[in-house]
């Protein structure tokens, strides 16, 4: 095995046992896919380097935050950060539609979807049910496309989940979290959009009824 392959490997391995977040984006990347991809796109010097020190800390890699950071912040490419959830401001349009009519909820008979008044080609990504993951890069979404964000035939359908729709132009999100109101138990479903150099994030309840997206979800 060529000493470039051993390296991948090795920081693939340690990657994988490593579970820090990004600060503010991590609802539109996988993490760990995207640390991968950067420190690959490196020399193969840097490549070494990078495993050498994955060798040198065992499971927990100290420069994984490091690297995370890094990314984070160049993904966020300066853009202003706004977190309007405990204001009363609101966004007025998304993606030139009013902000009230761009998410629409769908309650069936098996689980609750999502539309989103779009029309475009988006890398999408959700996560939900533990661990699950599902990402697709160039698909296109319509209003009528619908997302399937509970599905109580499924395991673990009580699991707190969020869709991403990401494109040049525009970033949008939803995302069932904890409100961080100290309210102990508690969920909310958060709003993300960047759009204009701006990413905003917002509690969706002030748009939309958020009531069947949150029904089940486990505190």
């Amino acid at each position: 095995m060529k000493r470039l392959e051993r390296d991948v490997i090795t920081i693939k391995r340690t990657i994988d046992a490593n579970y820090d977040k990004f600060k503010t984006l991590g609802v539109f990347f996988l993490e760990k896919n995207t640390v991968l991809n950067a420190v690959l796109s490196l020399s193969e010097e840097e490549v070494a380097k990078a495993a050498a020190d994955c060798r040198e800390a065992g499971v927990r890699w100290r420069m994984f935050a490091k690297h995370l950071n890094k990314i984070e912040t160049a993904l966020l490419d300066g853009c202003e950060v706004r977190d309007l959830s405990q204001t009363e401001e609101t966004l007025d349009t998304i993606g030139g539609t009013t902000a009230k009519d761009f998410v629409k909820v769908y309650p069936r008979a098996d689980g609750v979807q999502v539309s989103f008044a779009v029309n475009g080609t988006f890398s999408v990504l959700s996560k939900m049910n533990r661990n699950g993951k599902f990402t697709v890069d160039g698909m296109g979404v319509t209003p009528e496309t619908r997302f399937t964000v509970v599905n109580e035939l499924l395991p673990f359908w009580e699991d707190r989940y969020s869709v991403a729709l990401r494109n040049e132009d525009l970033w949008i999100a939803i995302s069932v979290e904890d409100p961080k109101i100290g309210k102990k138990g508690s969920a909310c479903v958060k709003l993300y959009v960047k759009e204009n150099g701006v990413l905003t994030m917002d509690n969706l309840a002030k748009y939309t009824d958020t009531t069947e997206l949150l029904r089940w979800i486990n505190p």
